[in-house]
């Protein structure tokens, strides 16, 4: 890779963004855990708040419906989730971790952890600090 194509914000966010989603994929691989990263984003939702409907999921992990739906279909298939309907609205599904879901939370939080760590080496605090205050702000921009 070059200077030139590493010299915008954009580039260098697409090719860290990459370059983790790779690695992410690799070590779940090497250590037997059969998802996907798309599929982790949607676990890591549901680790944070279990039982929330399809639609604000897919909300907080940007995803479009149909992306989401066929998601949460492989991700059935794989004994990590059950959809349930809403008591009051039978149409409103929502989602909920299976045992095996919630058993795989801390291996695969370790694995991304461990990449957060490896990524941040060798990066003061007061550094990550602005670079994570950059981000927000290329965050709000994009999304404004």
């Amino acid at each position: 890779m070059t200077a030139k194509e590493l010299n915008t914000s954009s580039r260098l966010i697409s090719v860290a963004s990459r370059l983790l989603a790779a690695r992410l994929q690799e070590d779940f691989s090497t250590n037997e855990i059969d998802i996907t990263v798309e599929q982790w984003r949607i676990l890591f939702y549901l680790w944070e708040e279990d039982g929330i409907n399809q639609n604000e999921l897919a909300k907080r992990a940007d995803k479009e419906k149909s992306t989401m739906t066929r998601q949460i279909e492989a991700l059935e298939k794989k004994d990590l989730i059950f959809r349930e309907s809403h008591s009051s609205d039978k149409r409103n599904k929502l989602i909920y971790l299976t045992r095996k879901g919630k058993k795989l939370e801390k291996q695969a939080m370790g694995i991304a952890d461990s990449i957060t760590v490896l990524s941040e080496k060798g990066i003061t605090k007061k550094d990550m600090e602005v670079f994570k205050k950059v981000m927000i702000q290329v965050i709000t921009n994009i999304k404004d």
